[in-house]
């Protein structure tokens, strides 16, 4: 077996970074509705308006932040990004006015929009293309274990006054300031003499774009996850304390079975038999929750879409990092962020639809939730038949336009 490179200084800087970002985000955000609804008791419109709002500010703008970060550099846009979001995160809670929380909902989200395509642009660039999907996987378990230290610290907060919250979310970001500010590397002579990037490279790469249609396909599914499972776990729980013991104990599968299990699939598997399985399980996994007539057999159907999650984000990540031109791997990035924005509209909106129908009380109502395998197998096949063609663990090679 051939021995892995040691891991450079700078991508345990970037392991950091995602670390400390994660345990930032989720130490708020999860607690968000909840402290606008109840303490400052706005309408629930309001509160989903805000949401939407910093969603878009966030994914919308993701393609043009791609470009701004080949433009000046990874390193940079990370700096800048998340200065921008610890403002954002700070305001949140402690401001009370609709308009201002309007602009924390805005700098929250132009923040993540900065960073977001930089950091994989960054994995990108320290790593190799035969190392990336456990690279991207590693950050993935690095990301979920904050995902379980944040809302434990959060909650812990959130106890004594909910500024506390904000504000230490906020810190986690500059703490991530720091780190990037004295551990990510200056762009050399040779990347600020390059060609500079130009966005519309990405938009009229029609490969890239049509595999830019299949992760809005697995998006579809993948913005299930917070929906079904509180939708479904409200007749199998007993509050809400269940559900964020249903939500951590997958994070902590996630980070245990993680790097096996895309190991293995990095070394047996190529590209597009693992996103057209991993889409299937997530479809599956969703089918299974909705038709579930108790808790055992939702957690089944958690357990399915785990192993699909767990199997495609790594993959795709690592693929757009491969179909990207040397200086426009952020713009790429923030394309496909764009994709995943798209997909996860078309999969919320939809939800409200299928989920209704299925809670109608009609006969055979509940075998509207098949309509997710459906989808899921539709897009596993358009996965082998378009998908990447190398296998993962190839040669760090550009895929070959589909088929």
């Amino acid at each position: 077996m051939a021995k892995r490179p040691p891991i450079s200084f700078a991508l345990k800087v970037l392991y950091g970074d995602t670390f400390t970002m994660a345990v930032g985000f989720y130490m708020l955000v999860p607690l968000l509705a909840y402290h606008f609804l109840q303490d400052l008791t706005l309408t629930i419109a309001v509160v989903a308006a805000l949401t939407a709002l910093r969603t878009a500010a966030q994914n919308g703008m993701m393609p043009i932040a791609g470009w701004v970060a080949d433009r000046i550099n990874f390193r940079r846009a990370i700096l800048i990004g998340v200065l921008v979001r610890a403002l954002g995160f700070a305001m949140l809670g402690t401001v009370e006015s609709i308009p201002l929380l309007v602009v924390a909902s805005i700098f929250t989200g132009l923040g993540g929009a900065l960073f977001h395509p930089a950091s994989y642009s960054a994995y990108a660039a320290l790593t190799t293309g035969a190392d990336r999907v456990r690279v991207y996987s590693t950050r993935e378990v690095v990301s979920n274990v904050g995902f379980i230290v944040g809302p434990i610290i959060g909650g812990f907060l959130a106890g004594a006054d909910f500024a506390f919250v904000s504000l230490s979310a906020a810190a986690m970001f500059v703490i991530a300031f720091i780190i990037s500010a004295f551990g990510l590397p200056h762009p050399s002579d040779e990347e600020r003499a390059r060609t500079p990037p130009r966005l519309r490279v990405a938009f009229a790469d029609a490969a890239f774009l049509r595999y830019c249609a299949l992760v809005a396909g697995t998006a579809v599914l993948i913005a299930q996850f917070y929906l079904v499972i509180p939708f479904r776990a409200a007749e199998f729980t007993s509050g809400p304390s269940d559900l964020g013991f249903i939500y951590s104990g997958a994070a902590v599968v996630m980070v245990i079975t993680m790097l096996p299990l895309t190991g293995a699939a990095n070394r047996f598997l190529p590209d597009r038999i693992t996103l057209a399985g991993a889409t299937a399980c997530l479809g599956v996994g969703v089918g299974l929750m909705g038709l579930s007539t108790n808790l055992v057999g939702m957690l089944v159907g958690v357990a399915v879409f785990i192993v699909g999650q767990m199997l495609v984000q790594p993959v795709l990540n690592a693929t757009v990092s491969r179909f990207a031109p040397d200086g426009s791997v952020a713009s790429y990035f923030g394309v496909q962020g764009l994709a995943n924005a798209i997909g996860g509209a078309v999969g919320s909106g939809s939800a409200g639809v299928i989920y209704a129908l299925a809670d109608s009380g009609e006969p055979g109502a509940e075998w509207v939730w098949l309509t997710y395998p459906a989808w899921a197998i539709l897009v596993a096949i358009m996965f082998v038949i378009f998908g990447p063609r190398q296998a993962s663990g190839s040669a760090d090679s550009k895929p070959s336009a589909p088929r």
